[in-house]
């Protein structure tokens, strides 16, 4: 079958984008030798916010974490077999069981991802939001310079991530995967929501599903007038260096619990497990 997942060849992700290229290496690794035939009429929906209306139609639709978000729900039908979903909020939304609402299955870059060095580098590390990075760059690079921070960009190779956030003692995430991956390899978090359009629903979902409280940070952004005005982006970097500086000051970093998380990751390898039998018995062609 398919992986079907957000990618850089498509127009609405001009760019690679860690939370969606995650799959293309998490999948294969967990799931060898399944992913082969990409005109296959059958899809296995990995993580991501894909649960709307422009998800296609296939003949057959596996969803196996994915979340709710953006847009109108999907139409769902007999063809779809959902083995789990993001949280408790996609689950309400889609009028499941509540027992599928397990968490996101980014999680499972827990029981795969070693990293070759488990020493840390770096005090704190911060992941702007994909989109925004795409758009300014330099603004970013320089907020983390003067707060001599590493900035992870989320447009690099799946591994570099991972690598990096596996090295750092804290995260400041603008983007959900990169608290979510965090979360999994035992690295506390502080969420950063720098962009109006990203629906509280999402963050409140993954949150939910780990037994967290979605603690909002907001800071947004005016580099849509900083781009006509050169002589704002000074400005835009002072007040992102003072607030995130402030916000690690007084902010409560977070991380599941250790047991919550052994246990999502258990009920998840079961749920592998009832695909594979699934997939070994002819369900899906």
């Amino acid at each position: 079958m398919k992986l079907y997942y957000a990618n850089k060849t498509r127009s609405y992700v001009p760019f690679a984008n860690f939370g969606d290229d995650l799959n293309g290496w998490l999948w294969p690794q967990l799931l060898p030798g399944v992913f082969n035939d990409a005109s296959s009429e059958s899809a296995f929906v990995g993580f991501g916010t894909l649960l709307n209306e422009n998800l296609p139609k296939f003949k057959q639709t596996i969803i196996f974490g994915t979340g709710h978000g953006f847009g109108n729900l999907p139409q769902i039908d007999d063809t779809w077999k959902i083995y789990c979903v993001r949280g408790p909020l996609t689950a309400a939304a889609l009028n499941i069981p509540p027992e599928l609402g397990i968490a996101d299955t980014a999680i499972l870059v827990n029981r795969v991802y070693r990293p070759t060095d488990t020493k840390k580098k770096y005090k704190l590390a911060f992941i702007p939001y994909a989109w925004e990075m795409e758009s300014s760059p330099e603004i970013f690079l320089e907020v983390c310079q003067q707060l001599d921070y590493i900035c992870i960009d989320p447009r690099w190779e799946v591994e570099k991530v991972l690598q990096e956030i596996s090295k750092s003692e804290l995260v400041v995430s603008a983007a959900m995967h990169g608290a979510i991956v965090a979360d999994a390899l035992r690295v506390p978090w502080i969420s950063l929501k720098s962009n109006a359009g990203i629906p509280d629903f999402k963050w409140t979902d993954f949150c939910q599903s780990l037994e967290l409280e979605y603690k909002v940070n907001r800071f947004y952004r005016f580099n849509s007038i900083s781009k006509k005005i050169p002589s704002l982006k000074f400005i835009e970097i002072k007040r992102m260096v003072y607030y995130i500086r402030q916000l690690v000051h007084k902010a409560q970093f977070q991380l599941s619990k250790d047991h919550v998380m052994e246990n999502k990751l258990n009920q998840l390898d079961e749920k592998l497990d009832l695909f594979k039998q699934d997939l070994k018995a002819g369900k899906f062609k």
